[in-house]
């Protein structure tokens, strides 16, 4: 049975987003371990010692039951320049604790910081983050992205993104991209122009 990973965002001892985070264990486990209470990720991660300051990646393993535990340091990637590439067969439907195609894709595409995974000429996402694509004052997320991210998650919930089939022949339509995960907020300050940074 392949292990599945759930990175939470630890701010000053606080931990982030965790109901997010809870509802996708328990998404998981329905689909694969659907006779398993879920794992408590609250209840797991009292039993730590969480640094206290400082921003940190909380990196779970886990299977039935939990694998590992790691607290990292946080170095945000510098990202500038995107390139589309088509996501063929690839499935992340599920968080897979193996990221080995992530990896592979971006080390065949050395020359840009990111790329942008698309298929069927429709915008999925990139492989640290979901996306928002901003248009009009209103920001935009894939309707079916690659991967169903905790962060894009909330802001649907708070109306701050909506979703949308965003088709690769109507990029220019949109004004700014945004990475969105647990360590990236939704920010035009920190967003990208489309037509500067995508590739």
């Amino acid at each position: 049975m392949f292990s599945f990973l759930e990175t939470i965002c630890i701010e000053n001892g606080i931990l982030k987003n965790l109901p997010y985070h809870q509802k996708r264990v328990h998404e998981t486990f329905e689909s694969f371990y659907p006779d398993v209470n879920p794992i408590n990720l609250e209840e797991i991660l009292t039993k730590q010692t969480i640094p206290a300051k400082g921003i940190y990646r909380c990196r779970i393993i886990y299977e039935e039951k939990i694998i590992s535990i790691e607290f990292i340091p946080y170095h945000e990637k510098p990202i500038a320049l995107l390139r589309l590439v088509n996501t063929g067969e690839f499935d992340y439907g599920f968080k897979w604790a193996d990221r080995s195609y992530f990896e592979h894709t971006l080390t065949e595409n050395k020359e840009v910081d990111e790329v942008i995974f698309e298929l069927d000429g429709k915008i999925q996402d990139c492989t640290i983050a979901n996306l928002a694509f901003l248009k009009n004052g209103i920001w935009y997320t894939p309707k079916n992205p690659l991967h169903w991210g905790t962060t894009r998650a909330r802001l649907i919930d708070e109306n701050k993104i909506q979703e949308t089939d965003i088709l690769v022949d109507e990029l220019s339509s949109y004004s700014h991209i945004c990475l969105i995960n647990v360590f990236r907020e939704l920010s035009l300050a920190k967003s990208l122009s489309v037509s500067a940074a995508i590739l």
